[in-house]
């Protein structure tokens, strides 16, 4: 089932399609839908139908035909934004590249992860699904190292104990 995160003044919603046969304008409602369900005031709307807005894709800034099926316009997990008439693109609205050129180096949509450079406020903004994430190559090589030492253990049954930060947090003996 597809799934797009959508921003929609200064919130980010996940909103899952049943079926890419459903349009835009579908998707638009809906994250207005769920943005006033949020919100104690209903985001100061009296109801879905009376929003007027225009949707755009976090790629490119591009605008999106109302119209169009999200299965022929956007890709599964893809980031959008609905502006609402009256209103601006928000400040904190997420640019990606365009054209092979990145908009706004600091607020890129993919964060890379390498293994070692990982902040708490990287941890943070990935738990405000403000990103999404793409592995280094080394990152992946360690990975892959990782997994084979734990197959390597459970495969000779041996005994082991994981240190973290002075604290153990697991013994195991498979004997």
């Amino acid at each position: 089932m597809p799934r797009y995160t959508v921003h929609v003044r200064g919130e980010w919603l996940a909103v899952p399609c049943l079926t890419g046969t459903n349009t835009v304008r579908w998707l638009g409602k809906e994250a207005v839908r769920r943005y006033m369900k949020n919100k104690p005031d209903n985001g100061g709307f009296a109801s879905v139908e009376e929003v007027k807005f225009c949707v755009r894709r976090c790629k490119s800034f591009g605008l999106l035909d109302l119209d169009d099926t999200l299965e022929d316009t956007l890709e599964d997990n893809e980031f959008v934004e609905v502006v609402i008439e009256g209103d601006v693109m928000s400040s904190d609205f997420i640019a990606c590249k365009l054209e092979g050129v990145d908009l706004y180096p600091l607020l890129s949509i993919y964060i890379y992860l390498d293994g070692n450079s990982l902040t708490p406020e990287d941890l943070v903004n990935l738990g405000k699904g403000l990103y999404k994430i793409k592995l280094r190559p080394e990152a992946e090589a360690k990975v892959r190292q990782s997994r084979e030492v734990i197959e390597r253990i459970v495969k000779e049954q041996t005994g082991i104990f994981f240190f973290f930060s002075n604290f153990i947090l697991l013994s195991a003996d498979f004997s």
